[in-house]
């Protein structure tokens, strides 16, 4: 399929996007989860922060602390700064690039809809596994900082809680992240999905394996919609919430 790279244009579908990154909040489940877990006064990373929805929950979660909305899309990001600007959020500051493994510059893909829209939703860093299979798309030339490069660069003194969706690039955020788990222990959360993190390089096994290995439990939402269960089974797919338990090796 046809691919070009990224400029903006204002357009209704912009505005669209904008519309409900303001006025919706469909993460509000996750406030009384996530509520025990995270201090008043937490310094949390949201990787992948998308319109910002998310971010603004987690902004409400930390009033006296401090949220990093890591997003690498420019057009995601017109979205994400302009909804925060509007809803008065300040205890957020935006950060523009992508985290993997190793710095770099990488290719974004954003796919585009039937009538011309950006599914910015499903943006993604495009890798050997998926170029040339995918279907109409927008390429923009993102930076990529790993997650220990932005808490030393920034001088972080801590880290509380990190969120993480990037459409199958959690295996190398992990990768880039060793120094700040082994000295934080943040609370992790991250959607994963197999078949984004393969089309991404990586597995849904080995990026299981690595975080018990290092000392991480994983722990999936009961059914009252609040309490956290261990999960004792294999791999698993959607949003895992992974505590700190043992010692890192």
């Amino acid at each position: 399929m046809p691919t070009e790279f990224y400029r903006f244009v204002p357009s209704l579908g912009w505005l669209t996007h904008l519309w409900k990154s303001v006025t919706r909040q469909d993460h509000a489940a996750w406030r009384g989860v996530l509520a025990p877990l995270i201090p008043n006064d937490a310094v949390v990373i949201d990787v992948g922060a998308h319109g910002g929805q998310f971010t603004r929950l987690l902004a409400r979660l930390v009033p006296d602390g401090w949220v990093i909305a890591v997003e690498p899309s420019s057009y995601t990001r017109s979205v994400l700064r302009t909804a925060l600007w509007l809803r008065g959020v300040r205890n957020v500051t935006v950060f523009a690039s992508a985290l993997g493994a190793t710095p770099g510059v990488a290719m974004l893909s954003t796919p585009i809809k039937r009538y011309g829209d950006m599914g910015y939703g499903l943006a993604h860093i495009r890798g050997a596994a998926s170029a040339g299979t995918e279907i109409r798309s927008t390429l923009e030339p993102v930076v990529v900082s790993t997650l220990d490069d932005l808490v030393t660069g920034g001088g972080l003194a801590r880290v509380d809680f990190i969120k993480a969706d990037i459409e199958g690039y959690e295996a190398a955020l992990i990768a880039g992240a060793g120094a700040t788990l082994e000295r934080f222990r943040p609370v992790l959360l991250l959607e994963l999905d197999a078949k984004f993190l393969e089309r991404a390089g990586a597995a849904l096994d080995r990026l299981w394996a690595s975080l018990l290995d290092l000392g991480y439990i994983p722990h999936e939402v009961a059914k009252d919609g609040v309490t956290l269960n261990p999960i004792s089974g294999g791999p698993c797919q959607g949003d895992i919430v992974w505590r700190y338990t043992g010692s890192l090796h």
